[in-house]
C-alpha cells in the first residue's frame, strides 16, 4: 500500500536552509529552459482587488521524474484582523513513473523560500559582484526572504535600505532584520524618499502586490540590478513601462513574464517582444551571458513557477523521510 507524507510548516522550519534551496531552484531553471520540464497555464482569481486572490500552478519535471502543483491563496486583512498568515496553501508532489503522490507540504514556507532563492538566483547571474548597497521595497516575509537570498549571494552587501508605507511596520521590519543579519547595517525609509534611495542602491527588489507602477526608469542608475518578484498575476505592475522597455530583461519563463509577469505592460504596449527576454535558466546553462558590462541595468522578472516549488518540497520530503519527520498516511 502507498503512502503519503504530509508535512507542517514546523517540519520545514527544521529541514530547509536557503543556501539548498538556491540550488534547487537554479535546478529547476536549468530544467525549464532545457525542455525537461514545463509549467501549465497557471488559474488565478481576484475574490477582492489587491486584498484577496488565488493561485493554482501546476507543473512537470521530467528531468526528475517529478510533477505536482501548489494551491495558494493571500489575504491582506488575515495579519491584523484574524492573527493568521496571509499567505497559505498546500503543494502536491507526485512521482512520474509510479502516479504516486509522494507527499503533501505546506506551501508557505516553501513559497516563502524558493521565491526568496529566486531572487538570489537573479541577482547572482546579473547584479555586479561589487554592489555594496540593496533597497527593497515591500516589507512582508517576501521583503525579508529576498534579503536573505541576496546576502547569500551577495555577502558583500553593507547596506539594505527597506522601504514602506507603514512607518510601524517599517522599523518593526529592520529592528527583526538588525537582529537576524548583523552584518549589515539597515535603514527604514517612506515612500516619499523612495527615489533618492533607486538613485543610490546597486540592486533593487520589488516585492509588493502593486497595479500600479512606482519605481521610475529616471530614478535607476547605469549597473543597478532590479529583481522585479511582485508582479505575478495579470494588471500588477511595480516598475514603469519605460523602465522595463530600456533595460535588459531576464525572466524564469519568457511566456509566463510576457503574460502576467512585469514585463506585460511593456509587451502590450509594443516596447518589448519575446526576443527581447531571456531566460535565467539560459543563462545558467552557459547559452546566454549573465551582466553584459558594468553599466548595464538589468531586470530580472520572476513570475514564480510551480517546477520551483514541487522540486523544494521534494527536497524537503527526502530529507523528513530519512529524519522520520511529518506524519505518513496510508492511502
Amino acid at each position: 500500500m502507498a503512502t503519503l507524507r504530509i508535512l507542517a510548516a514546523k517540519d520545514l522550519e527544521s529541514i530547509l536552509r536557503m543556501e539548498e534551496v538556491i540550488g534547487v531552484v537554479s535546478r529547476a531553471y536549468r530544467l525549464y529552459s532545457s525542455g525537461e520540464a514545463g509549467v501549465f497555464p497557471i488559474l488565478s482569481y481576484e475574490f477582492e482587488h489587491e486584498r484577496n486572490e488565488m493561485d493554482i500552478k501546476a507543473g512537470h519535471l521530467v528531468g526528475a521524474g517529478l510533477y505536482g502543483l501548489k494551491i495558494i491563496g493571500w489575504a491582506a486583512d488575515n495579519p491584523g484582523k484574524r492573527a493568521l498568515p496571509a499567505l497559505a496553501g498546500l503543494v502536491v508532489v507526485m512521482d512520474i513513473e509510479t502516479q504516486q503522490p509522494l507527499g503533501l507540504v505546506e506551501a508557505r514556507t516553501v513559497t516563502r523560500l524558493r521565491t526568496g532563492a529566486a531572487g538570489a538566483v537573479g541577482a547572482k547571474a546579473l547584479s555586479r559582484q561589487d554592489s555594496r548597497v540593496a533597497l527593497v521595497v515591500g516589507l512582508g516575509e517576501q521583503g525579508e526572504a529576498q534579503v536573505e537570498g541576496l546576502l547569500c549571494v551577495r555577502p558583500g552587501l553593507e547596506r539594505v535600505v527597506a522601504c514602506g508605507r507603514d512607518p510601524e511596520k517599517t522599523e518593526a521590519y529592520v529592528a527583526k532584520m538588525r537582529e537576524r543579519f548583523p552584518s549589515a547595517q539597515f535603514e527604514g525609509i517612506g515612500f516619499d524618499r523612495l527615489a533618492s534611495a533607486a538613485r543610490g542602491a546597486d540592486i533593487i527588489v520589488t516585492c509588493t502586490p502593486s497595479h500600479k507602477a512606482f519605481l521610475k526608469k529616471e530614478w535607476i542608475r547605469p549597473g543597478s540590478h532590479i529583481n522585479a518578484i511582485g508582479a505575478d498575476l495579470v494588471g500588477k505592475q511595480e516598475l514603469d513601462l519605460e523602465l522595463v522597455a530600456s533595460s535588459r530583461v531576464v525572466g524564469d519563463s519568457r511566456e509566463q513574464v510576457l503574460r502576467q509577469g512585469e514585463c506585460q505592460a511593456a509587451h502590450r504596449a509594443g516596447r518589448l517582444s519575446g526576443a527581447e527576454v531571456d531566460e535565467i535558466g539560459e543563462i545558467l546553462l552557459g547559452r546566454k551571458p549573465g551582466r553584459r558590462s558594468e553599466n548595464e541595468i538589468t531586470i530580472f522578472d520572476a513570475t514564480g513557477m510551480a517546477i520551483q516549488d514541487i522540486l523544494t518540497a521534494e527536497l524537503a520530503l527526502a530529507r523528513a523521510g530519512r529524519e522520520n519527520l511529518g506524519v505518513n498516511v496510508e492511502i
